[in-house]
């Protein structure tokens, strides 16, 4: 542990991270498994985006959750590893939403509208700020 005291704002920022990539983790492991009553939840279309991901988009997404989860556990610990995972799992959501709304067949928008792109870019925004504040945090020294 660092002999610099976290400041106040840090832990309600680590349990936000942890909260936020923890829903993620949900999310991606109900839809990569194709849970039925989790995808039922959702627009029809959802479903059939996610069942038709190509292995390799869905090894982006894997990095984006478990990096996320593993780097806003670090943060939590104060560590400054964290900041490279929390890096890897902005970009790769990041990724994900450009590939999706551009590239992807069907995109976002055709299998679930716009609120599932809002929903893709409200993450990624959150990804970011993230990734942001651990930066910040490292280069301030109050991760070790």
């Amino acid at each position: 542990m660092s002999s610099t005291k976290a400041p106040w704002h840090h832990w309600p920022v680590a349990v936000i991270a942890l909260v936020f990539y923890a829903l993620v983790a949900v999310d991606y492991t109900l839809s990569t498994l194709g849970v039925a009553a989790y995808l039922s939840l959702g627009p029809d279309g959802a479903a059939v985006m996610f069942s038709t991901l190509a292995p390799w988009l869905t090894g982006i997404w894997a990095v984006g959750v478990w990096g996320g989860l593993a780097g806003a556990w670090l943060l939590w610990k104060r560590n400054r590893w964290s900041v490279l995972l929390l890096m890897a799992a902005a970009l790769a959501l990041i990724f994900m939403t450009i590939w999706l709304s551009l590239f992807a067949r069907p995109t976002v928008f055709g299998a679930i509208g716009f609120l599932g792109f809002y929903v893709l870019l409200g993450s990624s925004a959150i990804a970011l700020l993230i990734y942001m504040y651990a930066r910040w945090e490292r280069s301030a020294r109050m991760l070790i």
